[in-house]
């Protein structure tokens, strides 16, 4: 049965004004695939002739635009933000708790209330489960991890022994933590000794963490996500790394290990991120940026992609320019 919630009580939750009736939407869906049922928003004038068409029930929008809507509406400041907080609504799962046979739970184990684990999954040795976990089919959780209330392990996700993982937090499909980390010493013949692995990765709560993202283990310090965390799919952290409080990482990032980003932080996709630096709060890289360097002034954007979009022969004109500026002279 699907959930449905009154005009009113959405609006109590963003902090809106409800117009035109309190009427009740049991599902959220873009305006130009909304039924009489649905709740949606407006915030983009490119999509005005959908937002006109609408058959929403409810729309969010700014007061600015309350003169177009001949319906129930919600007025805010920020309709796209209200909307990420209304979607959740929908999406949380209904009170129907279960382990599945097939899975292992260690006897030694802490399973709090309201727990459901999927098929094939398996839960290790002095490991804490707390209220309200979900655990999808084939996980993997391993010994000595905590699982802060009200978070979320979709299928097939490894965590491996002595994580601790916050509140209300979610991990997608495929993600990997505290894998051993990347850290070889090497002997005068050449040959490489592996450095045992044995810190711990901390999770704060909020955080989200995107399919098949690694993030490795310590060395002998931790390596620290931090509350309000967001990572995207594809993402690798190498170990001793430090993420600040609500820094958002975009797909197929790499973090090399020992690396401390501050707070705040937006780090663009296939942004790569040199070890044992410092990224000062609320930095911006661009998407593809490579950061070889601390950067110590906070709230400045860094990007290292030049020129963008050239053909080939025309970037190898220019990198043999570059690299012989200056010889003419010598």
């Amino acid at each position: 049965m699907s959930k449905a919630f009154k005009a009113s009580y959405i609006a109590g939750i963003i902090d809106g004004e409800c117009l035109g009736g309190d009427v009740e939407v049991d599902n959220f869906s873009s305006l130009s695939e909304a039924n009489s049922r649905s709740i949606s928003f407006y915030d983009n004038s490119e999509y005005k002739n959908d937002f006109l068409k609408t058959k929403a029930k409810v729309v969010i929008l700014k007061k600015n635009s309350a003169f177009l809507r001949d319906g129930s509406s919600i007025i805010v400041d920020d309709p796209y933000l209200a909307f990420a907080k209304v979607s959740s609504l929908f999406l949380k799962k209904l009170n129907s708790y279960y382990i599945h046979e097939s899975s292992y739970i260690s006897s030694d184990a802490t399973l709090s209330d309201n727990i459901s684990i999927g098929a094939y999954s398996t839960i290790g040795s002095n490991s804490t489960i707390q209220e309200n976990v979900y655990i999808g089919t084939n996980s993997s959780i391993g010994e000595n991890v905590l699982i802060g209330s009200n978070t979320i392990i979709h299928s097939n996700v490894t965590i491996e022994s002595n994580v601790k993982l916050g509140k209300n937090c979610e991990i997608l499909s495929g993600a990997r933590i505290g894998t051993s980390g990347f850290g070889f010493a090497r002997e005068k013949d050449g040959a490489w000794v592996k450095i045992p692995q044995v810190g711990k990765v901390i999770i704060g709560d909020n955080v989200d963490i995107g399919a098949n993202t690694t993030i490795d283990r310590g060395a002998i310090e931790n390596t620290i996500i931090h509350d309000g965390v967001k990572i995207d799919n594809l993402v690798q952290i190498g170990h001793n790394c430090s993420i600040g409080e609500n820094t958002i990482i975009a797909g197929c990032a790499g973090i090399a290990g020992s690396t401390k980003i501050g707070k705040n932080c937006m780090i663009g996709g296939a942004a790569m991120i040199k070890g044992h630096i410092s990224i000062a709060d609320g930095t911006i890289i661009s998407g593809g940026s490579t950061i070889a360097k601390t950067i110590d002034n906070s709230g400045k954007r860094f990007s290292s992609l030049f020129p963008y979009n050239i053909e080939h022969k025309d970037w190898l004109r220019i990198a043999y320019n570059l690299k012989n500026l200056g010889k003419k002279n010598e």
